[in-house]
């Protein structure tokens, strides 16, 4: 029988991406585990509408955590999972992009909400676990290798929402540990991403269960994303709208929005990983008269990568300014994993590793990375985000997974 994980950054996720697979497989008596990443403790706006007060103490946002735990078991049950099929590691909802982005840090980083540095649920074995990128790591490789999925189900790592695409980018750098290390059920699991965020999608709001979902017209024919789509019968869309409603902490304030999820069908991307030695080219996907309208980007850049285990050279196209600053990371995973990170100001670089050329068309960045000629065809995560003068992400590449060439 296959062995399906799903993972969510916060209660309702799982429902919201992949509530039919979990309500089908656990049907069919297959071992289903849903592990959420946070316990939606950093929902702001929730938080003053569940309080009804301008500003929530750090205990309120400790007990909407313990509050949301508790909607998740009935979410679950809904779907035909018990409490111990749950798991939650308790990790700062609204923080999961700064863990990864600084994943090396030594100071654990403090939640914006709780003002904790630490998983500050005594009702979770992770109590007390500092909040750093490894330890997350190193948590989600041990629930993938006690788990051994042969199915795992996260967040796509296009998905606008922070703690969304750093979940992804999190989950697939655990799968890679694991398959780095030889472990024959992790080069066998398949790896499929469910999206939750992405602007005017999906429409209409609200309960349409005689509708299809259908990926967002400007991911449709993205060239490193396989799409399918799961169809459910009624009574599997009830089931999933149930589990939805069950998050009641969100109802209110969202209900058309949940709502929207609960459809005929189910949308999932398999991401095709960029090989390592080929030039690369990831488009920025296509505006449409939403975004238009909205006057929102997607904040996915085009970007063009050729890397061949020493130096890393990446194109991308000018939406930027002068003053901005680039992060650009790898993650290479072998039998232990290298963090290498590069930070500078656009124009004003001062790194012996990184050279920059401003072209008409364009930023040529050549990282010559301090590697190993031994780790040069392992696994790798790499991407790059960057950030205006007040510190606010306005694009990323995102963090896609790199395989040797075959």
């Amino acid at each position: 029988m296959p062995r399906i994980m799903i993972i969510a950054p916060h209660p309702d996720d799982e429902a919201l991406g992949a509530g039919g697979i979990i309500y089908r497989e656990a049907q069919k008596g297959n071992d289903v585990r849903v592990l959420f990443v946070t316990a939606g403790d950093g929902f702001v706006q929730d938080a003053e509408r569940y309080y009804f007060l301008l500003h929530v103490t750090p205990e309120e946002y400790l007990h909407l955590g313990y509050e949301r735990q508790l909607e998740a078991e009935r979410a679950m049950a809904h779907l035909g999972l018990k409490s111990d099929e749950i798991v939650c590691l308790g990790f700062p909802d609204g923080g999961l992009d700064r863990l990864l982005l600084h994943f090396d840090d030594v100071k654990p980083f403090k939640s914006p909400t709780t003002g904790d540095t630490g998983v500050p649920y005594i009702n979770i074995p992770t109590y007390k676990v500092p909040y750093t990128g490894r330890n997350l790591v190193d948590l989600l490789d041990r629930e993938l290798r006690a788990f051994q999925p042969d199915i795992l189900v996260t967040p796509l790592l296009v998905d606008q929402h922070p703690d969304h695409w750093a979940t992804s980018a999190f989950a697939t750098l655990a799968l890679l540990q694991c398959r780095a290390r030889g472990e024959s059920w992790a080069k066998a699991a398949l790896h499929y991403g469910y999206l939750v965020h992405w602007t005017g999608w999906p429409l209409p709001l609200g309960y349409h269960p005689e509708l299809a979902t259908e990926m967002p017209p400007a991911l449709k024919s993205h060239p490193f994303i396989a799409w399918h789509q799961e169809y459910y019968p009624e009574g599997t869309i009830e089931a999933k709208r149930r589990s939805l409603l069950a998050h009641e902490s969100q109802v209110e304030l969202i209900k058309p929005f949940l709502q929207a999820f609960a459809r005929r069908s189910e949308i999932f991307g398999q991401v095709r990983p960029l090989v390592l030695g080929k030039r690369m080219v990831v488009p920025r996907p296509k505006s449409d008269v939403l975004t238009k309208l909205f006057h929102k980007e997607y904040g996915l850049m085009h970007s063009e990568w050729e890397s061949d285990g020493r130096c890393l050279r990446v194109f991308f196209s000018p939406i930027i300014r002068l003053g901005w600053r680039l992060r650009l990371a790898e993650f290479s995973i072998g039998e232990t994993t290298e963090f290498l990170l590069e930070e500078g100001e656009i124009g004003h670089w001062n790194s012996p590793q990184i050279s920059v050329r401003n072209e008409a068309s364009g930023y040529n960045i050549c990282w010559r990375q301090p590697i190993s000629e031994s780790r040069r065809d392992d696994f790798k995560l790499m991407g790059f985000v960057i950030f205006d003068t007040e510190g606010k992400l306005v694009g990323r590449s995102g963090f896609w997974p790199w395989i040797k060439t075959v």
